[in-house]
């Protein structure tokens, strides 16, 4: 179904292109997520810690991305412009919106959370505050995408067609479109990469008067740490150009080209894969879990971190 003019679509081959990319993206964010969520429940005993909490529900968003955003862009870009009815559309950008938002939220939480574990650890996140976290984050996101769905700011088509989302080239005053998405932009994203650097800033001046007192459990944590920061720039990455994007549309009247759209929101959808990458990569305690889930035998020095950290996490979950 075409809601854009042909001076904004693109060459068939790039339609094309974008298909191939979208089926990548889509393939390889569907298979890391769910082999991260299906390791984490096999093993839940092990990995169900506060922060795992969060990055289980983060892992759960990507996957929905996966499953329910990606095909249909797929299926718009092979035929060339969206395939689906505007209710669709309407949909699409607002669950799409919901699980982005959701997902910024998240990785706030996670940020918070590894300051106050550093910074004042007898107040730290036990299972049951970061579940409420977890209904906290979807409230959020929740509160900040449907807006367009009771007439203030709009959703529509974007990305030659492709997807839907914001319409952040309308400027229309009856649905307050411009306030909408300054809205957006500051609730959204500007507060909290603001609350992303100040828990950075207060871990680093914190770390720097305990440096010389942390111990193997300490040691961890720092991993776990430079993890969640490593997901947190791999988001930025993959969605300043397209937020710039958007901002220079709305407010600076810039009208790109229909393949430079699309550019910025395909990396955009690429940050499905890196999550689940980098949580494997750089979390001891999940290669090992997920050795077991496969049957690979680990070490004895292996097996003895698992019942040290089964133990923890038995006596976090009792918090």
């Amino acid at each position: 179904m075409d809601f854009l003019p042909s001076t904004q679509k693109m060459h068939r081959i790039g339609y094309t292109l974008s298909a191939i990319l979208l089926g990548i993206i889509g393939f390889i964010g569907f298979w890391a997520n769910f082999i991260v969520l299906f390791v984490v429940i096999k093993d839940s005993r092990i990995l169900w810690t506060p922060i795992n909490v969060m990055l289980v529900n983060l892992t759960i968003q990507d996957l929905l991305v996966a499953i329910l955003g990606n095909p249909l862009a797929f299926m718009s870009a092979l035929d060339f412009g969206w395939y689906w009815d505007s209710a669709t559309c309407l949909w699409y950008a607002w669950l799409m919106s919901t699980l982005g938002l959701g997902s910024i939220a998240s990785l706030t939480v996670m940020a918070v959370e590894r300051w106050i574990l550093i910074s004042r650890p007898m107040k730290a996140f036990s299972i049951k505050s970061a579940s409420f976290s977890v209904g906290v984050v979807w409230i959020y996101a929740l509160s900040m995408s449907s807006p367009p769905l009771l007439g203030w700011g709009k959703y529509g088509p974007e990305a030659a067609n492709i997807s839907c989302s914001v319409s952040w080239e309308i400027h229309d005053p009856l649905s307050n479109n411009r306030s909408y998405i300054t809205f957006l932009f500051i609730f959204g994203l500007f507060i909290p990469v603001i609350i992303i650097t100040a828990s950075y800033s207060a871990i680093i001046y914190s770390l720097k008067q305990v440096r010389k007192r942390i111990g193997p459990r300490g040691r961890r944590e720092l991993k776990v740490l430079k993890m969640v920061a490593i997901m947190i720039i791999a988001f930025l990455i993959a969605w300043t150009p397209y937020s710039i994007l958007a901002l220079a549309v709305q407010f600076f009247n810039y009208h790109p080209s229909a393949t430079l759209s699309v550019l910025p929101s395909l990396l955009a959808k690429t940050s499905i894969c890196y999550n689940p990458i980098i949580y494997a990569g750089l979390n001891d305690q999940f290669l090992k879990s997920l050795k077991k889930v496969l049957g690979i035998k680990t070490d004895e020095r292996e097996e003895r971190d698992i019942t040290s950290n089964k133990t923890m996490n038995v006596l976090s979950t009792k918090l």
